[in-house]
């Protein structure tokens, strides 16, 4: 994985400046392109060709386009034999090469060809145009500033800092991100910068910049499947994906975490290995920390997992099960010097917790390896959140008129025995389970109040009109989307009728909104905050696809009902 960076004029030392705040992306290799016109930067962490050939920018053979490129193409073998037979002579055994000249070959088509994780930019001096991608579900971060005449581009957002454009806080966004705990769509916290969105590509050409989608996630086309025939598809597909992403030329590593995606891949890989007659290294943490002796003598010993998400015995008999090379680490050390450096890597504040055993574990499997596969994606595609299962019971009790005031009654207590989380956050959970039961009638609004932080009184008090006049700022009116609350803005797409039934439409609004600015951003910015890249096999977009075909109940188990509930 790599770190990119670039801009429409000439600064060679404004370049070496953003390379140097992504150095960790690729601590391996530096290089640098200017012509007078456009300046291109690349941090390198060899992966693949782990000679000078594979440096970048990389040039194709009359040095007429160039690219630079953070990713991994897991289909490149294949490309660069149907290449070659088109002629195209190759200088390296990277998959860099593969998409120079696939895009001599089929143009901007390129990426429907590429399956894998990717962001890049092409600098085609003959037609004096600029091209970037990013990965159809946003594995690998994309950022950009247009203002009509500067064009910037970069792998993380402190890259496009170094050119000291104001920093202007997005007040839409900041609302967003308060309520969500991410910021939705193509906005940032910064005013002017954009992601450019999973499954998107961008062209500037003659002063002119126009984006759009290459693939977005299909409507469902609903096959019967019965369990069986189901997993014997899925697994044929996550097989052949966790093989594609074995492909290096370090050493590989998986994060086991005692649940059922990363035991998955973990039994493929050893699978795979085991022909190979080659050893499999897996790594774990947990923390140091057990429930006291009255949480035991008060019953709960047998809800541990309400109060502390450790894993390590099971992830230590799943490794040793498939006779792993295991190593794990448990966090027991004072954490609070080390946040500011988290907060650094990830651009934005962040209140998750889990971001610090991902970067512990992370430091870990750096020591011993270079490359690490991870279950990033199996909830979204599979159904394995929690709020699923709470939408699709409340939705069936929304025709009970006397619902809301029942549950205003009830205490926190006995919530807990169909929801999983009110006693843990106590009375403000409660408050927001009464949001989310008098809003169920709007699926859509009903979703958000459930995965959202900020109760509606919350949002009232900090909202306040103060907020809003400093939102309507000349600033942020020319640069923020325009767009209120997140629940009213695109995730009404996901919510279409056509991909019914309810719960395939929450799985299809968390892919694309959820997945890439909150699971797999931390997932990108804690590996490669310790200088490896992190592949995700779930989410090869041939299994995604795949699993928008597969009826709602095995994905959810007969609990969801959605058998005979198409009306939710």
């Amino acid at each position: 994985m790599c770190g990119i960076c670039g801009f429409n004029w000439d600064d060679k030392e404004l370049v070496k400046d953003m390379m140097k705040s992504i150095e960790h992306r690729g601590p391996d290799r530096g290089g640098i392109y200017s012509d007078g016109n456009f300046s291109l930067g690349h941090r390198r962490l060899s992966i693949i060709d782990l000679s000078d050939s594979g440096s970048q920018p990389m040039s194709n053979e009359d040095h007429s386009i160039l690219i630079v490129y953070n990713g991994e193409i897991f289909n490149f073998l294949e490309l660069r034999k149907e290449l070659e037979e088109k002629k195209h002579i190759f200088y390296s055994n990277t998959d860099t090469e593969v998409i120079i000249h696939g895009y001599e070959e089929w143009g901007e088509d390129v990426v429907q060809r590429l399956n894998g994780q990717f962001a890049f930019c092409i600098y085609d001096l003959k037609k004096r145009k600029v091209f970037l991608a990013r990965d159809r579900l946003g594995i690998k971060p994309l950022y950009y500033f247009w203002n009509k005449r500067q064009f910037i581009f970069a792998s993380e957002i402190k890259a496009i800092l170094q050119t000291r454009l104001p920093r202007i806080l997005n007040l839409t966004a900041a609302r967003e991100y308060l309520n969500l705990r991410y910021v939705p769509g193509e906005e940032t916290l910064f005013v002017g910068i954009k992601k450019l969105l999973p499954g998107h590509c961008l062209t500037l050409q003659d002063d002119e910049m126009i984006i759009k989608p290459f693939w977005q996630l299909p409507i469902p086309k609903l096959e019967k499947y019965s369990l069986r025939t189901g997993g014997i598809a899925v697994k044929e597909i996550l097989k052949d994906s966790v093989e594609r992403q074995l492909i290096a030329d370090v050493p590989v590593g998986i994060y086991l975490s005692g649940g059922i995606d990363s035991a998955a891949i973990t039994a493929l890989v050893s699978e795979l290995k085991k022909e190979q007659n080659d050893g499999v290294k897996t790594f774990s943490v947990g923390f140091e920390d057990e429930p006291s002796s009255s949480e035991e003598s008060s019953g709960q010993e047998n809800r541990k997992s309400d109060y502390h998400v450790n894993e390590l015995d099971k992830a230590r008999a799943i490794a040793e099960h498939f006779g792993t090379e295991h190593y794990e680490i448990t966090i027991q050390e004072n954490i609070s010097e080390l946040l500011p450096k988290l907060i650094w890597h990830l651009d934005m504040p962040h209140g998750d917790p889990v971001i610090i055993p991902q970067f512990k574990l992370s430091q870990l499997a750096a020591k011993k390896v270079k490359v690490v596969l991870s279950g990033e994606g199996s909830d979204e595609i599979f159904g394995g959140y929690v709020q699923y299962k709470t939408m699709l019971q409340a939705r069936k009790a929304r025709f009970l008129p006397f619902k809301s005031n029942v549950a205003e009654n009830l205490s926190v207590k006995f919530l807990d025995q169909f929801y999983d989380y009110p006693s843990s956050i106590g009375e403000k959970g409660k408050e927001k389970l009464l949001e989310f039961v008098r809003t169920i009638d709007d699926k859509e609004k009903a979703y958000y109040e459930l995965t959202s932080i900020l109760s509606g009184k919350d949002r009232q008090f900090l909202f306040s009109d103060q907020w809003k006049e400093k939102e309507e700022t000349k600033e942020n009116q020319e640069h923020r989307a325009g767009q209120p609350l997140a629940y009213l803005s695109n995730s009404r797409l996901f919510f279409e009728e056509e991909r019914k039934p309810l719960l395939n439409q929450l799985l299809a609004s968390d892919i694309q909104r959820w997945l890439p600015n909150y699971v797999l951003h931390i997932n990108d910015r804690m590996t490669m905050a310790n200088s490896i890249e992190g592949r995700v096999p779930f989410l090869d977009h041939r299994l995604v696809e795949f699993s928008t075909r597969l009826p709602a109940h095995l994905k959810l188990h007969a609990r969801s009902d959605e058998r005979n509930s198409s009306q939710c």
